[in-house]
Parts: C-alpha cells; structure tokens; sequence
C-alpha cells in the first residue's frame, strides 16, 4: 500500500504504533466487545495514516501489553509483519522484568531478534516503588548492556520514582512514552512540569510527545487543552530529544489518527523546518538506531 505524498511534506517515522492479533496473542486487558476487541494490523495503519495525508515513511511497533508469556511469540510475530511491511523498521519488545528468574534470559532472546531497539515493561497500573524494585533495575540495566535502550510507560503520580529509576541507571538509554501521561482532563499542570524538567535534565532521557488526546476528556478534547502539556515537553527537552508518536490504535479513542496528527502540526506549525524535521523524523531514526 503507497502513502500518498506532498513533495514538500516532512517524511514521518511514527515512532509509537501497535499492532495486535486477537486471535494468536493473549491480551489480559481487553475487554470483550470493546473498541478494542479487534485485530489490528499494519495495513490497518496505513490506511489510517493516508486518511490524516501523513507522509509516513517507517514506523516502530510499540508492545502490546499482551501476555507475559507471548512476549517471544509477539516478538517474533512482529519479526514476522515486518518481513511482508518493511516500513516496520524498529520494535520495542516487552520482558516481565519483575517475575521471576527468567527475565534475564528472556531479555537475551529478545535481543536476538534483529529488528528489537528497546524493552518495555509498564510501570502504569503498579503500585508505588514498582519501578524501583531490585529486579526491575537490574533488568533496565541489563537492557543497557545489551545495546537497546528502555521504554517507559507510566501516569504522572509515578514519575518521581521513574526520576529515581533514571538516576540509578544513568548508562542506559530511556525513552519517556507519551511525556509521562499528565493529568489532561483535569488540567493539573503541578507537580507533572516540575517533574517533567527534572527528567529533561538527565542526559539519557529523550522523550516521546504522543498519547495526550486519551489522556483528555476522549470525546471533546480541543488541541490547545493537549498542546500546552506537549509544548512544556518540547521546551524541556529541546529539538533533539523529542519524537512525534501516533499511537495507533489507541487513539482511535480519542478521534482518531487524523486528529492527534492535526494536533501534532499545530504544535510545530512556527517551528524550523530543521526542528520539524528533527521531531517528525530525524531523532526517531537516530535514536531507534534505523538502517
């Protein structure tokens, strides 16, 4: 399937896409009948994408929360699609750090796959100091050593522990998902921005401006009601240290693909075009270490 381009539009690597099979994969937290309860595809995608006129160029498959014991299965599975969809050309895979002996072992076979670049476990939906357990270090410092960076994915009352976890793990590369889900639909605006420059000022934190919209009221989100989270992130991180994410499907709670990525221009719309380069593209190809 061709994306259809303008020459002048900014090629795109969505750097946060899900894929999921309902009927191969175990996903504990779909709810039957739910907006959810589908299988998604890369052609799904796609279609989603020349609906919004994103040029998009690559993607990087995202986790899906499936199954501790389909992470390998998803792993290769995805391996798989990328196979038949070479525009899928980076995938963050998912290793139970905390339960039991095998993480190690897992996350070595995972890293053996080819087309991995980082490890997710989530933090969000844990109780407090989850992200600080003596096997959920080891196990980020361990991806590290063997040259993916880590992913993560909380709510905003757990980023001080995420903080904590940064600074113990200061030689592994972390990618904060979705510029730590703030508090939206309340407009809580402290202690997310305090926390958020802190975080920006650790070296090895890049972060991932994408899930905001479902973090808002899904049905009625205006863009500036999400762009003033997404453009405290920018400023905190700066040009080199942010990626644009769809995260598809899930979006398609909050209006859809088109919506975010209208969302997404308006946020960039007096940028540079070296910075909407950068942002739309160029970090995501640096940073998930695309070929």
């Amino acid at each position: 399937m061709s994306l259809n381009r303008d020459n002048n539009a900014v090629p795109i690597i969505d750097s946060h896409v899900h894929f999921w099979d309902v009927e191969r994969l175990r996903y504990p937290w779909m709810e039957p009948g739910s907006l959810f309860d589908r299988s998604c595809s890369p052609q799904d995608y796609l279609r989603a994408a020349q609906q919004a006129q994103a040029a998009v160029s690559a993607m990087i498959f995202i986790e899906a929360d499936a199954h501790s014991s389909c992470s390998l299965p998803e792993a290769r599975w995805v391996a798989e699609l990328a196979a038949a969809e070479p525009r899928i050309q980076g995938m963050v895979a998912r290793v139970a750090l905390t339960e039991g002996s095998s993480a190690a072992a897992d996350l070595e076979a995972i890293a053996s796959i080819p087309l991995v670049r980082g490890i997710r476990d989530n933090i969000q939906g844990h109780a407090p100091g989850f992200a600080l357990q003596p096997s959920f270090v080891a196990g980020v410092r361990l991806t590290g050593r063997l040259g993916l960076h880590f992913e993560l994915c909380l709510k905003h009352h757990q980023l001080d522990e995420t903080l904590e976890l940064a600074r113990r793990c200061p030689e592994v590369s972390l990618v904060l998902d979705h510029c730590g889900k703030p508090a939206v639909r309340s407009a809580e605006r402290e202690p997310w921005l305090s926390q958020i420059r802190r975080l920006a000022a650790l070296p090895n934190v890049v972060c991932k401006i994408s899930g905001l919209a479902t973090e808002a009221d899904c049905e009625r989100w205006r863009p500036d009601e999400v762009l003033w989270y997404a453009r405290q992130a920018a400023d905190a991180f700066g040009p080199a240290r942010i990626l644009f994410g769809g995260d598809w499907p899930v979006c398609d709670a909050a209006g859809g693909f088109g919506k975010w990525f209208r969302a997404a221009q308006e946020l960039t719309a007096s940028w540079s075009e070296a910075e909407k380069d950068s942002f739309f593209c160029r970090n995501a190809e640096r940073i998930y270490r695309l070929r």
